[in-house]
């Protein structure tokens, strides 16, 4: 086979995709018309002098001069489209960044505030377990310092009404002064602790 048969190797391209380019460089037409897009700079100037001798072979003077005319202005017109088209795009893809801008600033305030929300929940509930704690405390220390009193007792004397007041003026002297409101909750506090005759009606005694 020579060299005219043999088709050039095309990198890239499949045999099949190869052979199609060489058809398609194969079917390239002769002369420019409507619709035919230029693929080179030779076939531009191709083009360019076929249809000059056209338009020459064809057109007087001033018919030319109106086709020169009317073609700068189309090509000014078309300039100015294609400007605006771009200005079109800018302001579209300026306004897609503004959305997406602002949307992520919302969904980062959303989020913010859920995080907010969440750290008062957590700090509330820290609050709450803190005072239950202490609460705790403060009712056992309220029971030991009721029961130690009660033991030394031996007369039977002390009531649970007289205890709770004297309990409540020694927790407010410690750290849990904040949780004593008043004997009556210290009194409830104690009950627990009380022996049986602290709870008997009867007239208390101040001691």
């Amino acid at each position: 086979m020579s060299d005219e048969g043999k088709e050039a190797p095309c990198l890239g391209f499949h045999p099949a995709q190869a052979r199609k380019y060489r058809m398609e460089r194969l079917a390239r037409p002769s002369q420019w018309s409507p619709g035919v897009r230029v693929t080179s700079a030779e076939e531009y100037d191709r083009f360019t002098d076929q249809l000059a001798g056209e338009l020459l072979a064809t057109c007087t003077p001033e018919h030319l001069a109106v086709i020169a005319a009317q073609h700068m202005m189309y090509a000014d017109e078309l300039k100015c489209v294609l400007e605006e088209k771009k200005a079109e795009q800018v302001a579209v893809v300026e306004i897609a960044r503004k959305v997406a801008t602002d949307v992520t600033r919302e969904i980062a305030t959303e989020v913010s505030m859920t995080v907010l929300k969440a750290y008062r929940t957590h700090l509330s509930k820290k609050r709450a377990d803190a005072v239950k704690e202490g609460k705790k405390d403060v009712i056992a220390l309220a029971q030991e310092i009721a029961d130690k009193a009660w033991q030394k007792d031996t007369e039977q004397k002390i009531r649970i009404g007289e205890m709770a007041r004297r309990v409540c003026s020694a927790l407010l002297e410690t750290e849990h002064h904040k949780l004593v409101s008043e004997p009556s909750r210290v009194q409830r506090w104690i009950r627990a602790v009380a022996p049986d005759y602290a709870s008997k009606p009867g007239r208390q005694r101040r001691i």
